[in-house]
């Protein structure tokens, strides 16, 4: 695993909902629910998406909102890792978008 160019990173930015900012080189997203069960839901969904890629989010949940910061500790930067658990994260939520 690489880590992937800042022309890499703003190509694939370009990819994923308007959620998702980079902050410090962390891919950030903030994603809102109805509920914490539509909340917490989303983040079984994604957790077991994590397990298949062997890659995890700092991820936080207050009630309905769900806070993703992605990086990859391994290569201290960004991979393609984290832009492919983005763009699952976004598909996972189009079922709860308000």
């Amino acid at each position: 695993m690489r880590k992937i160019t800042k022309n890499e990173v703003d190509n694939k930015l370009r990819l994923l909902s308007k959620k998702w900012i980079i902050i410090n080189n962390i891919l950030f997203a903030k994603y809102t629910f109805k509920s914490f069960d539509e909340a917490f839901d989303f983040m079984k969904i994604v957790s077991e998406k994590c397990k298949e890629l062997n890659h995890h989010p700092k991820w936080t949940n207050v009630y309905n909102r769900i806070d993703v910061e992605l990086f990859t500790h391994d290569i201290g930067g960004l991979s393609n890792l984290d832009f492919e658990l983005a763009s699952f994260m976004d598909l996972s939520f189009l079922p709860y978008y308000q």
